[in-house]
């Protein structure tokens, strides 16, 4: 044992020396890797970390209810159930990819120019972004129709001329040149099919010379490469804090980016909801219409009846019955104005036109369980009209979305109609308590009669119009506020450390490179000599034979 670990030192020993006896080699790789780690630390800009935080918030206060000096709608709401009836809460996963998508990116970039870089020559593809000396803008058609890149070579002269020579790759041996001599900016040219405008970034830079160049790109493809860039995490899993970050060589750039993005996350959140308000209004708007145009019909036969039996004020004869006629009529009352709003969902529900639209839900009772199908079938909707949105109608998750708001839509169905069979019966009840007060008041003339039945009707409908007016007050209200989706906690900012290039990285490529190369050319060198060696031998046998 002792002889074998003897002759594995030894060998090892010996190899070590062979490969230091050609240190000449092992010197100029690595001088090689050294020239080449100080090119990247020289070459490679210095890229610094940007970074935000956001607190998404959600909308549960926007649409609930609360009493704005309504009086007796306040009041109304309450008895009725109708409190609290519109919530949400904030799912991260989908509020992540709402802030992440192509659409809300590529607003960030052409709200900041971001699809065309510019460079100046021999930097090595450095992006300028604030000091470049000219500017190129595109109409909002041609952003939507590019669909290659514009390669644009000027050279600006001190007299104010400006030489453009520009190309379009349209494949790999087609390609649209042109060239444009302007003697004046702002100028317009026509590239193919694309027009652009070129202006100068400062009145001050008229009379320079510079050359600079310019690649104009679909924002479409802009955005899908920022995408695979930003790093947008949540900050813990108990929280609605995302954390946002983004690298460049860059400073103000990074940090224009993040805050636009924010921006424009937050414009989408407020035109969504304004879109929902919208909705909501013009049905809230449709009924109010309806339930006045009832309220002034009643109101018009009160009168008539008022002045055919020359009735002045009506009171209660009978003193003991009072209270307890009282009582019931106000039961009745809120009844039939409950009644009136599940009607009113129920015409709703059952119009074709209305199959994909949000079920405004006017009656909540005090169970739970009723308006569970019909908030599982608003969210659907929901998320249906969102993902049509960030996509489009074919796309299937749409379809399967249909389907299943479809199969919901038979337990809203279900649910208004056992809603009114039970109001039906209670109201029924109140029906038969009424009747025998009203058979131990025989007495009371029958125009009084007619008249508390012509008065309990106009305060149905007095109810039911304040409940809608409240809750009209209520979308406008949230409307007009203009909360934040997402609430900046850190505004961007650039880290002082910066993140590339990295001195570790240059020393880790200096070693590998230099034990890779020298070690790999020595094992094929030798390689090579026994194969060489063996087939010498093989041949001087071969001619010992003959």
């Amino acid at each position: 044992m002792e002889n074998i670990k003897d002759n594995e030192t030894a060998d090892l020993r010996s190899l070590f020396i062979s490969y230091l006896s050609h240190w000449k080699l092992i010197g100029g790789a690595a001088l090689v890797s050294l020239v080449g780690a100080i090119l990247y630390l020289v070459i490679y800009p210095t890229t610094y970390e940007t970074t935000a935080q956001i607190l998404l918030q959600d909308d549960k206060d926007s649409f609930s209810s609360n009493s704005f000096g309504l009086g007796e709608a306040a009041g109304l709401m309450k008895s009725f159930g109708i409190s609290n009836t519109a919530s949400s809460t904030v799912n991260l996963d989908d509020e992540l990819v709402t802030l992440t998508s192509n659409q809300t990116v590529r607003e960030m970039v052409v709200e900041l120019g971001l699809y065309v870089d510019y460079m100046e020559p021999f930097t090595f593809g450095y992006r300028l972004y604030g000091t470049e000396p000219l500017k190129i803008i595109c109409d909002s058609a041609t952003l939507v129709n590019l669909e290659h890149t514009i390669e644009l070579n000027m050279r600006h002269e001190t007299s104010g001329q400006l030489h453009v020579d520009a190309k379009i790759k349209k494949g790999t041996f087609k390609s649209v040149k042109a060239s444009f001599d302007l003697a004046t900016l702002p100028a317009t040219i026509q590239i193919d099919k694309y027009p652009l405008t070129i202006a100068y970034a400062a009145d001050s830079l008229k009379n320079q010379a510079f050359k600079l160049e310019a690649e104009v790109r679909s924002p479409i493809s802009v955005a899908e490469g920022l995408i695979e860039e930003f790093v947008v995490e949540d900050y813990s899993k108990s929280s609605n804090v995302l954390q946002m970050t983004y690298l460049d060589y860059e400073k103000q750039r990074a940090k224009d980016i993040l805050s636009t993005l924010i921006a424009c996350y937050n414009a989408q959140a407020e035109n969504y909801k304004k879109q929902l308000g919208d909705k909501s209004l013009s049905f809230i708007m449709s009924r109010l219409n309806s339930v006045l145009n009832n309220l002034e019909k009643i109101e018009v036969q009160i009168e008539a009846y008022k002045s055919k039996n020359k009735m002045t004020i009506v009171e209660y004869d009978v003193q003991m019955y009072a209270a307890a006629m009282q009582e019931l009529q106000v039961k009745l009352i809120e009844l039939e104005a409950q009644m009136h709003l599940v009607d009113l969902m129920d015409e709703f529900v059952h119009n074709p036109d209305n199959k994909y639209k949000l079920v405004p839900s006017l009656y909540s009772p005090s169970e739970g369980e009723t308006t569970g199908d019909l908030s599982a079938y608003n969210q659907i909707l929901i998320e249906r009209e969102r993902v049509i949105k960030n996509s489009s109608e074919n796309n299937p998750l749409v379809a399967a979305l249909s389907v299943q708001a479809d199969g919901m839509r038979e337990s809203v169905y279900k649910m208004i109609d056992n809603t009114k069979k039970g109001l039906d019966l209670t109201r029924n009840d109140l029906k038969k308590k009424e009747q025998m007060l009203i058979d131990k008041m025989g007495a009371i003339p029958q125009q009084e009669r007619v008249y508390v039945d012509l008065k309990r009707q106009q305060e149905i409908y007095q109810g039911v119009y304040l409940v809608l007016l409240q809750k009209k007050e209520e979308i406008e209200l949230a409307i007009g506020q203009g909360k934040e989706r997402a609430r900046i906690i850190d505004a961007p900012y650039v880290k002082t450390a910066p993140v590339a290039p990295r001195k570790l990285f240059a020393a880790i490529g200096i070693i590998l490179f230099t034990f890779v190369v020298s070690v790999g050319w020595l094992s094929a060198k030798w390689l090579f000599c026994s194969i060489w060696n063996d087939l010498k031998a093989e041949l001087v046998k071969k001619n010992k034979r003959n």
